[in-house]
C-alpha cells in the first residue's frame, strides 16, 4: 500500500505524520547499518558526552532532544557498560557530570563509517541544497514547536 491509495483524512501530508515516518525509517536503517548494536539516541547521547564533557546530564538531554526522566536510564546503563563516568559537579552535589571512558569513546569511532556513510546517502539522495534546506527546515520546525509550548 502507498501513501497515494490510503486515505488518511485529516493526517494527509500533515507534517507531524511524514515527520514520524521519516524518523521511524531513519531509525530502521540506522539499526540495520549498525546491526542493532545501538540505537540512534543512545549513538547521540555518547556523541554529545564525548564532544561536550563535563556537561550536566539535562543540557545533554536538551541537547539530545530527549527529557531528563528518559535519559537516566540510558546513562545507567551506559555507565554500568563502562561507556561513560558520571561525577557529582562541583557547583552542585546533586547534579551529575560526565565524561565518556576510552571504551565509550571505542565505540563511538567503531561505528562513526556506518554513521557518516548513512548521512552521504541521504545527502546523495536529496542533493546538497535540498539536504541543508532540509536541516534548516527541521531548525525552523523545532523553534516553532517550542515557541507553542512556551506560550
Amino acid at each position: 500500500m502507498t501513501n497515494t491509495d490510503f486515505d488518511y483524512g485529516i493526517l494527509h501530508h500533515m507534517v507531524g505524520l511524514e515527520l514520524r515516518k521519516a524518523q521511524a525509517l531513519a531509525n530502521q536503517t540506522f539499526l540495520s547499518a549498525l546491526e542493532g548494536q545501538l540505537l540512534p539516541g543512545h549513538y547521540t547521547v555518547l556523541v554529545l558526552i564525548a564532544k561536550n564533557p563535563n556537561q550536566s546530564q539535562s543540557r545533554i538531554a536538551e541537547a539530545a532532544g530527549l527529557d531528563r526522566s528518559s535519559l537516566v536510564p540510558i546513562l545507567k546503563q551506559f555507565e554500568k557498560d563502562d561507556l561513560i563516568k558520571r561525577h557529582p559537579a562541583r557547583h552542585d552535589r546533586r547534579a551529575k557530570i560526565m565524561t565518556i571512558t576510552p571504551k565509550g569513546a571505542g565505540l563511538i569511532t567503531k561505528y562513526e563509517k556506518q554513521i557518516k556513510a548513512l548521512e552521504q546517502t541521504v545527502l546523495s539522495g536529496l542533493g546538497p541544497e535540498n539536504h541543508a534546506k532540509l536541516v534548516e527546515l527541521l531548525l525552523a520546525f523545532q523553534e516553532v514547536l517550542k515557541t507553542r509550548l512556551d506560550t
